[in-house]
């Protein structure tokens, strides 16, 4: 049987800056990631970071809503940082795992 393990986060930036770890050790195959800002018109730079500080994605100048089908295994704790934010607001994240 697949499980799907949706990790939901959301989280202000400051200064165009937001840091947010996982709340649960993610074990699997991460299928999609989700980023959306408060507005479509807020452009950002996207990294994730495994729990011992390797990138593992990244994808810079993107502009609203951010939908991007991915094949990552993942196992831990992982660090989702958004930099460069053209605006201070809500960003709502979502990381579909495949367990």
């Amino acid at each position: 049987m697949i499980v799907i393990h949706p990790e939901n986060m959301s989280g202000s930036t400051l200064s165009g800056a937001l840091s947010i770890n996982t709340v649960a050790a993610l074990q699997g195959i991460a299928r999609e990631i989700i980023i959306s800002p408060a507005t479509s018109t807020t452009q950002y730079n996207l990294v994730i970071t495994n729990d011992n500080s390797l990138t593992v994605f990244k994808s810079i100048s993107i502009t609203g809503d951010f939908i991007e089908e991915v094949a990552l295994p993942f196992r831990g704790i992982y660090t989702v940082a958004i930099s460069s934010a053209t605006a201070d607001e809500v960003f709502t994240m979502a990381i579909i795992v495949e367990e």
